[in-house]
């Protein structure tokens, strides 16, 4: 067997860890307007502006005949199986468009997975699943990914709610409010369902919270809990929330990643931030 590793661009891979693996990187969509940009080629710092600008900002998902061309790439250098990972299919028609795909291209082995995650939720699958097929197989690591996504959270915490309202998800009225009094809202996805749980005033308090979320974790398991952080135009904000994290449970090493990719961030909004752990 010889396996190639697919995935969206919405997985907040840094470019030496795409390159050491050879990944190939099928992307979406931002759409700015009445202008298309390849998720990445265009700044988040760009994008944000826009955003904030007052112009229409959405993204879109790649087209079934990206992931054909993909995965006819993969086949022609040689690879008889394909690991492909795509945003969550409740967030996104990606993984529609890879299964659409996969149904297009023969001769070649093709293993899709639904993260039910995005960003860093996807980047611990990606990681995980790297590490593991060194040591198991692939029919293994598939199970193993399964095992890591029914125990998967996100957490995210924005610093207003200016995105949350532009993305229709509350009104302007509530918004307006809500900025005023200085609300940071923490909203929860786990298995594809986002909500929004619990809003705070301080930035204590959401730290506080997010602690003892973890807590409550380490208390279900005796198996070691993987934890990511990811940000858009927050990065002290992450880092202190690890240093916490790191003095309260000394058996966790916290991994930070970069910039969230700017088709997560209009979502999101500057200054906020994402959390996500699972277990095995």
């Amino acid at each position: 067997m010889k396996l190639k590793i697919i995935c969206t661009s919405t997985a907040s891979l840094n470019e030496e860890f795409i390159q050491e693996n050879n990944i190939d990187i099928v992307s979406l969509n931002v759409l700015i307007d009445n202008s298309s940009y390849k998720d990445g080629e265009i700044s988040l710092d760009e994008v944000m502006d826009k955003f904030y600008a007052g112009s229409k900002v959405s993204s879109s998902q790649p087209s079934p005949l990206e992931f054909i061309e993909a995965f006819n790439k993969a086949k022609e250098e040689g690879f008889t199986d394909i690991l492909c990972f795509t945003i969550s299919s409740t967030l996104s028609g990606t993984y529609n468009s890879a299964s659409l795909a996969k149904q297009e291209v023969s001769g070649i082995n093709i293993h899709l997975v639904d993260t039910l995650s995005a960003s860093i939720g996807e980047e611990i699958l990606i990681h995980r699943a790297v590490d593991y097929l060194k040591n198991n197989s692939l029919e293994d690591t598939l199970s193993y990914i399964e095992r890591l996504k029914s125990n998967a959270v996100i957490l995210l915490n924005m610093d207003n709610l200016t995105a949350l309202k532009m993305s229709g998800r509350i009104t302007r009225i509530k918004a307006a409010i809500g900025n005023l009094i200085r609300v940071k809202p923490i909203l929860e996805y786990i298995g594809g369902k986002l909500s929004v749980i619990t809003k705070f005033r301080t930035e204590n308090a959401v730290y506080d919270y997010i602690v003892n979320r973890i807590g409550t974790e380490i208390s279900k398991t005796k198996n070691k809990i993987i934890v990511y952080l990811g940000h858009v135009k927050s990065a002290e904000r992450i880092v202190r929330l690890k240093e916490i994290i790191e003095e309260k449970f000394n058996n966790i090493k916290v991994h930070l990643s970069g910039n969230i990719t700017p088709v997560v961030a209009i979502n999101i909004g500057y200054g906020g931030y994402g959390i996500a752990w699972t277990f095995e």
